[in-house]
């Protein structure tokens, strides 16, 4: 039978552990299936692109909830979307008007000076339903003509920063003890490495004023679920779910014979879907060795 979703996942397993008694039990083995597939799993499929504004004199931004591990790391000074103000507006106004509202966003936050300000709408160059002194930053009076920019405060998908920049900034990754000792600590400026603790990634130096990030990444592959019955990983490789969940299966059932036939057949699957991916990646010219002077 063939299966394409969370419900038809659920019975295949059933069926093919030939028990109708596991209801209950199922949706556990698939979690742990997902769990095992997350930690082995590095293909381009789970490839993503977000960006994030760097705050001035912050020095650090929280990785995103699905974040695996990381691919690369940029930045340019290039803003999103940059105006100025069409008229002073008070410590409490919950309209803004800008000079030109073309490049923002219909929802989201913006900058005037220090102060944070989220908005709920849109119309022509009038930002609406405005919240001030967001992100535990002031409400204060703006005169008219200060800069208004457009920054993103949690991982937004957008355009490429490759695309139309004037200076992109490569950021390379370097361990926690040694951000602590080089370009780190009290320094501020532009920043040129990073590394990751706690749940965060950090910058050396700290940021000086305002850059727009942009992170390559591994994403977890997507929570199968009633409500989000299918991913682009169980639509292309029903395999790897089916056996990874037979494989949590036969231990709840005491069946550990069968627990080396799943195995092998999750591990092929999973093989064989890295090795095509591989393939892909490095089809259509031959290879050639590249240095500072060009290509071999």
């Amino acid at each position: 039978m063939a299966f394409t979703n969370y419900s038809e996942l659920q019975t295949e397993v059933a069926s093919w552990l030939d028990r109708s008694d596991l209801t209950a039990q199922i949706p556990a083995f698939i979690q742990l299936a997902e769990a095992r597939i997350n930690r082995k799993l590095r293909v381009r499929a789970m490839e993503t692109v977000v960006q994030h504004t760097m705050v001035g004199l912050s020095k650090r931004i929280e990785l995103p909830s699905d974040y695996l591990q990381m691919r690369g790391l940029k930045f340019s000074s290039d803003k999103i979307a940059t105006t100025t103000l069409d008229g002073e507006i008070s410590d409490s106004v919950d309209t803004i008007v800008l000079t030109s509202g073309t490049d923002f966003t219909t929802t989201g936050t913006i900058l005037i000076g220090t102060e944070q300000i989220t908005y709920s709408g849109k119309s022509t160059n009038t930002l609406t339903g405005c919240v001030r002194g967001a992100n535990s930053t002031s409400a204060v009076l703006h005169v008219d003509d200060s800069t208004v920019d457009q920054i993103y405060t949690t991982w937004t998908a957008g355009a490429s920063l490759s695309t139309g920049v004037s200076t992109l900034y490569i950021l390379k990754y370097v361990s926690p003890e040694i951000l602590t000792s080089v370009k780190a600590g009290s320094t501020s400026g532009v920043p040129s490495v990073y590394t990751m603790s706690a749940g965060h990634i950090l910058f050396g130096p700290v940021p000086a004023s305002y850059y727009t990030c942009e992170m390559v990444y591994y994403q977890k592959v997507p929570t199968l679920s009633d409500a989000a019955p299918t991913n682009w990983c169980l639509t292309a490789n029903p395999d790897l779910f089916l056996y990874g969940s037979l494989v949590e299966a036969e231990p709840f059932l005491m069946n550990d014979q069968r627990v080396g036939t799943w195995g092998m057949g999750f591990e092929k699957g999973m093989a064989d879907l890295e090795d095509q991916d591989s393939k892909d990646q490095f089809s259509g010219s031959e290879l050639r060795v590249y240095n500072t002077s060009g290509y071999y």
